[in-house]
């Protein structure tokens, strides 16, 4: 992708989560995110929404980019063919067309492969979005080469997208996003432990990651849901990601 740095794209997604929530309009949030992804080398962005209630259904751009490659895309009905939502639905980390894409596709899979290359984007990045009530999209970021990220700048993404996502269906649904919220003093083990746990780490994976024991990273996510005012783990990721304190930095290792 872009040839930045962890830092500089930490940086850059640190300034877009405390823009995007003093946006006021739809459009305000599409040109602040469209700027961030710009900045980082991709072309566009688009919020696709997948599955209601855990029912698929027909992919919908409900915002961003309306890309003219959309129309063509549901003309040729093919999502039935498209590898990377079968992935998206069975992932929770963000992932490129090219790790979606199967060396021994379908002869549909190829051709659709070619005609979105040659007419809309060369690679994409695909951030899957889960939410609590089994609704399902995904933040798509085209670009016109190949992506290359490490894993924690893919980490610094995905929390920006959720934020888009977030804020988005907020006004999808006709709210205005709430006003930006004070940071919770949580210590520098509790932020470490509930952003490894917004990553979708298990406990005693963020146990290994930490160097610390797994009833000790379960007594700091207990203490941190109290601090954030926050019943379950799902309430506590949003909480923590509209307090800013999911944008990762080396201190996150340890």
């Amino acid at each position: 992708m872009v040839e930045s740095s962890s830092k500089v794209i930490g940086a850059l997604s640190g300034a877009f989560l405390i823009e995007a929530t003093a946006c006021k309009t739809a459009e305000a949030l599409d040109q602040r995110f469209l700027e961030f992804v710009q900045a980082l080398g991709f072309d566009s962005a688009m919020f696709v929404h997948l599955s209601s209630g855990g029912a698929p259904i027909s992919p919908w751009v409900l915002f961003g980019d309306k890309a003219p490659w959309i129309e063509h895309y549901a003309a040729q009905n093919y999502a039935g063919v498209d590898p990377t939502i079968s992935l998206a639905f069975q992932s929770r980390q963000a992932f490129t067309w090219e790790q979606a894409e199967h060396p021994d596709g379908s002869r549909d899979e190829r051709r659709f492969f070619g005609e979105a290359r040659e007419v809309w984007a060369k690679d994409g990045l695909i951030v899957p979005i889960h939410g609590p009530y089994g609704e399902f999209s995904v933040v798509n970021l085209p670009c016109d080469h190949k992506i290359l990220l490490d894993d924690q700048e893919a980490a610094i993404l995905r929390g920006a997208c959720q934020m888009y996502a977030a804020l988005g269906l907020n006004f999808a649904k006709g709210a205005l996003p709430a006003p930006p919220v004070p940071i919770p003093p949580l210590s520098r083990r509790e932020r470490q432990c509930v952003f490894w746990m917004a990553m979708g780490k298990y406990d005693g994976e963020t146990a290994i990651i930490l160097g610390i024991s797994l009833n000790t990273v379960r007594e700091y996510l207990l203490s941190a849901k109290a601090k954030l005012g926050v019943e379950t783990r799902a309430q506590m990721a949003l909480r923590a990601l509209a307090c800013g304190l999911l944008v990762p930095d080396r201190g996150m290792m340890g």
